[in-house]
């Protein structure tokens, strides 16, 4: 029996209502990480995936956001008539990352491409909040935002391309959840495991996730030595011998990739 949507988003535009997460453990192991975002990337590099935006393209609303969980994809485009037109009939908007956030499971991570409405809304502040009720862990548009004082308030991550004050109401539809998407370049998805931080946004296949942490793991155990001489004020000829001993490990624990 198809389930019931909002009434927002045609039913027929929900490509998967059920999709396959990441492992729950593994999605931890990513959590636990610390720094994760320039290390999963460097990760990713050996596996010969394009899977990084860096912040200065897709920044984080607000400062020190972090965010480990399962991609649920949204994607949107522009309406073909001007706003004026849609208000005097009076039609309900088209704008529908709100059904999105029924179909999550608590911990998942809406990911939007807005892209193509460049510079409307493809969300507010109303709209974080009520994902944040729902469990959702945060939020990725590749698009901008508005209610910024209220993003940056709600509980629960986002990151975006900017702010703007120009609504997606009647200049927006949204066509398809549940479907492969673009990122700033990046494909996306349903399931793919994002990883988001201050650094940027990284989105990890989910096939190969657990590999991925575990040579995440090994690159991050390779430079906790040379840290820890950093520290204590180790002189010059004890870090560069460090240097060369952690550089070579580094190398060494790429090889089984």
């Amino acid at each position: 029996m198809q389930k019931k949507t909002v009434g927002i988003v045609d039913s027929k535009k929900i490509k998967l209502w059920e999709m396959e997460r990441v492992d729950s453990k593994i999605i931890q192991g990513f959590k636990e990480l610390g720094d994760s975002g320039g290390l999963v990337a460097r990760a990713l590099d050996q596996f010969g995936i394009n899977g990084t935006v860096p912040s200065v393209i897709l920044p984080a609303v607000k400062p020190d956001s972090k965010v480990v969980g399962s991609a649920l994809t949204v994607r949107s485009i522009p309406e073909r008539e001007i706003p004026y037109r849609y208000w005097k009939r009076y039609e309900l908007t088209r704008l529908g990352e709100r059904e999105a956030y029924f179909l999550a499971k608590e911990g998942d991570v809406v990911v939007i491409d807005g892209s193509s409405v460049y510079p409307a809304s493809n969300l507010g502040s109303m709209s974080v909040a009520l994902a944040a009720s729902l469990g959702i862990s945060g939020i990725i548009v590749d698009g901008t935002v508005t209610g910024l004082d209220g993003i940056r308030a709600a509980k629960i991550p986002v990151w975006a391309r900017g702010g703007t004050t120009i609504t997606g109401h009647h200049r927006t539809e949204t066509i398809e959840i549940n479907g492969p998407i673009g990122i700033c370049g990046v494909r996306v998805e349903p399931g793919d495991l994002m990883v988001a931080d201050g650094s940027g946004v990284t989105v990890v296949p989910r096939s190969i996730a657990g590999e991925v942490l575990k040579l995440c793991v090994k690159l991050s155990g390779s430079g906790k030595k040379i840290k820890n001489m950093i520290e204590k004020n180790a002189d010059r000829q004890e870090l560069q011998k460090e240097l060369e001993c952690t550089m070579k490990a580094i190398s060494e624990s790429q090889k089984d990739f």
